[in-house]
């Protein structure tokens, strides 16, 4: 019986672990012009846009935002304008 309840013991905390769940993966929520840049960048890097991070960084004179967009390795310039439209999209830089 001693045996018995040293065996439950340790087995508990594996058991324990195995039910345990997996933490959800974090989802990014963009919408509008945000999203506008990441499926430009989602296009430009070949990623999915779900994992395209959109910083804004300035506006214009104009009301338009200037966003950063950042895809795996790449960092994007995007200017969205005020209706939404894209007017501008470069590539900016290689993060190492």
């Amino acid at each position: 019986m001693r045996t018995q309840g040293i065996l439950a013991m340790a087995a508990a905390p594996l058991v324990l672990a195995a039910c345990a769940r997996e933490p959800e993966p974090e989802v990014l929520f963009v919408a509008g012009p945000e999203q506008a840049c990441a499926e430009q960048a989602a296009i430009a890097s070949g990623l999915d846009a779900s994992v395209v991070a959109v910083t804004p960084t300035a506006s214009t004179k104009t009301g338009a935002t200037i966003y950063t967009a950042t895809a795996g390795d790449a960092a994007y310039t995007c200017v969205v304008e005020v209706d939404g439209a894209v007017s501008s999209f470069t590539a900016t830089a290689m993060i190492q």
